[in-house]
C-alpha cells in the first residue's frame, strides 16, 4: 500500500528556466491526524496557497513581492518566510547561487492548525523545482520543506509536509526524517471549525506531560493501526471508529475555547469523530456520510452565530493529489 517515492537525485542536467513565470498550489493539511501524533498527516482540499514566481540572474537576496490572503502578519523577509526557505534551500543545492527568486503568495490557509507554514514550505519546493526543470526527487523536495519549517520553528516534523507534498494520507518518521504516502482515501466528509483566535504550535505541546499513562498509550498505537487498515481497506466506516485520539487530545483541547460544547453539538448533528487539527486551534467533525456533512455544517454554522463564537466553518475532503503545477492566477 505504501507509495514508493523517487530518490534523491545528485546530479543536476537540467537547464533552468529563467524570467518565465511558473504557479504552484500546496493544498492544507491536517497533521497529528487522530491518535497518530507526529506521524500521520492528511491532504485536505479547498484550501491552500499558490505561489507565483520567476528566476533572475541579479545582486541581492530573493524577493517576495506580496503576500495576499493571510490572516496574520506574515514576513516578507526572504530568511524568515519558508516559501523562499525552502526555495533557496533548493536552488543553492542545484548549484545556482547566482540566481534569485522572485515570489508573491496568496495564502488560502486560514487560522492555525492546517498546516499553513508548511503549504507554503511546500509551495517554495515546488516552486523551485519547475523552474529548475525537475531536477530533484521526492525526497528531496520533502527535506527541503521540512528543513525551511524547523528554521523557523525550531523542530524538524514532516506530518504535515509529507501529506501537503503527497496528497492523501501520509506516514512519517521525524527521527528517521523519512516519509511515504500511504495512499488516497474517499468517502470521507470534513467539517473544519477553524477559531479566529489562533494557537502556537510551541505552545501546545507544552500542555502535553513528559510521561503518558501506558493504557493510552497502547490505545493510541492501536486506533493509529486501524487507521492505516482503514485507508489499506478503502474502508470510510473503521476510519472514523478509529479516529480516537485517547493520549494527546484529552490535554490539548483544554487549551481552545468551547471544545467540549462544539465536539457535542457536533456528534449530535451526526460527526462520527471530532479531533483537534494538528495542534489546533482548528477542530475537525468528520462522517462518512455526506447529508450528514451537510447538517453538520448547517448546524455549527447557526450554532456558532447564536452563541457568537468567532469560528469560521468549512467543509472538505481528502485531497488526493497533493502540491502540483497549476495555471498562473491573474492578480
Amino acid at each position: 500500500m505504501v507509495e514508493q517515492l523517487s530518490p534523491s537525485v545528485r546530479s543536476i542536467p537540467s537547464t533552468p528556466l529563467v524570467e518565465k513565470s511558473v504557479s504552484v498550489y500546496a493544498p492544507a493539511s491536517v497533521g497529528n491526524i487522530g491518535p497518530g501524533f507526529d506521524t500521520l498527516g492528511m491532504a485536505v482540499t479547498g484550501m491552500g496557497d499558490t505561489l507565483t514566481g520567476f528566476l533572475e540572474k541579479r545582486e541581492g537576496a530573493d524577493r517576495i513581492t506580496s503576500i495576499s490572503g493571510a490572516w496574520t502578519s506574515l514576513p516578507t523577509d526572504p530568511s524568515q518566510n519558508t516559501a523562499t526557505i525552502a526555495a533557496r534551500y533548493l536552488l543553492d543545492k542545484a548549484g545556482y547561487p547566482d540566481l534569485k527568486l522572485t515570489v508573491s503568495i496568496q495564502k488560502g490557509v486560514p487560522g492555525s492548525g492546517l498546516g499553513s507554514s508548511a503549504a507554503s514550505a511546500v509551495g517554495g519546493a515546488m516552486l523551485a523545482q519547475l523552474l529548475l526543470g525537475s531536477p530533484f526527487g521526492d525526497s528531496d523536495l520533502l527535506d527541503a520543506a521540512a528543513q525551511s519549517e524547523s528554521s523557523v520553528s525550531g523542530g524538524y516534523f514532516l506530518d504535515n509536509v509529507s501529506a501537503s507534498l503527497f496528497g492523501g494520507i501520509s506516514v512519517s518518521n521525524s527521527r528517521l526524517r523519512e516519509a511515504f504516502r500511504f495512499g488516497g482515501f474517499s468517502g470521507l466528509f470534513l467539517v473544519f471549525l477553524i477559531p479566529r483566535a489562533l494557537l502556537k504550535t510551541s505552545e501546545s505541546r507544552k500542555a502535553i506531560p513528559p510521561d503518558v499513562p501506558l493504557d493510552r498509550a497502547i490505545g493510541a498505537l492501536a486506533n493509529s493501526a486501524g487507521l492505516l487498515t482503514a485507508v489499506h481497506l478503502g474502508n470510510p466506516d473503521l476510519f472514523c471508529r478509529m479516529l480516537q485520539d485517547p493520549l494527546i487530545q484529552p490535554y490539548r483541547k483544554k487549551l481552545i475555547p468551547f471544545f467540549d460544547d462544539l465536539e457535542k453539538v457536533s456528534r449530535e448533528a451526526g460527526a462520527r469523530s471530532f479531533i483537534i487539527s494538528g495542534a489546533g486551534s482548528t477542530m475537525m467533525a468528520l462522517t462518512d456520510n455526506p447529508q450528514d456533512a451537510r447538517t453538520i455544517q448547517e448546524t455549527l454554522e447557526k450554532y456558532v452565530q447564536y452563541k457568537q463564537i468567532p469560528v469560521l466553518v468549512r467543509s472538505s475532503t481528502i485531497d488526493s493529489e497533493g502540491a502540483r503545477h497549476v495555471a498562473t492566477p491573474h492578480l
